[in-house]
């Protein structure tokens, strides 16, 4: 593995754990097991080491996403596939991952994050739009309006992470997230549809 390459995904594991803000370089250093000179030599600053560190991590999403997608048998299990994944890595990555992107480098997460909800976005409306095709979906539901909903509590989930701002804080948000996106699905369904998303969700179902 290149120095560069090293460097990223020790910084991101540290960043995962304890935020951003609490990792220092001499403590990037130590966990790397190499001088701050070198890391100095392939990066000029921490903010560099971040980016980096977004790029990656959005690399690794979308490597996760077309994964799922090879697996899943059908979309009902894509979405539940889906869910499991986004609930792992609430349940493990550090809150002040999140909130040290958004307050010290808000340019860097909204523009990948506003690039990523808008592609998620549109596969949303193909997915409600084929579930009402299939009738697994009620013929009432309108998909811009869902999917607009879906990614307004995404940004609640996101501004959650500040303490005191909402009640959600009271729950993990890995089962505040989990009880949204089951009983989002399951509020869509039909009969038919209910049959197939409680069959996925227990096949797939994880020990807490």
């Amino acid at each position: 593995m290149a120095v560069k390459e090293q460097i990223v995904e020790g910084a991101l594991e540290l960043f995962k754990r304890m935020g951003i803000r609490g990792v220092t370089m001499d403590m990037l250093a130590e966990h790397l097991g190499m001088s701050k000179r070198t890391i100095y030599e392939n990066f000029g600053n921490k903010d560099e080491i971040v980016e980096a560190c977004v790029i990656l991590e959005n690399e690794s999403m979308q490597a996760m996403a077309q994964s799922i997608l090879n697996q899943s048998e059908h979309y009902i299990e894509t979405y539940i596939m889906f869910m499991w994944s986004h609930i792992n890595k609430l349940r493990n990555v550090s809150p002040l991952f999140m909130h040290d992107l958004k307050k010290i480098y808000p340019k860097t997460i909204c523009k990948q994050a506003g690039e990523f909800d808008q592609y998620m976005k549109e596969r949303m409306v193909e997915f409600i739009e084929k579930g009402k095709a299939d009738n697994l979906f009620r013929a009432e539901v309108n998909p811009q309006i869902v999917a607009s909903v879906v990614f307004e509590f995404s940004k609640l989930l996101r501004s959650g992470f500040e303490a005191g701002t909402n009640s959600l804080n009271d729950f993990p948000l890995a089962d505040v997230f989990e009880h949204m996106a089951v009983n989002f699905i399951r509020g869509l369904a039909t009969a038919k549809g209910i049959e197939l998303v409680d069959y996925y969700y227990e096949k797939h179902k994880q020990i807490r």
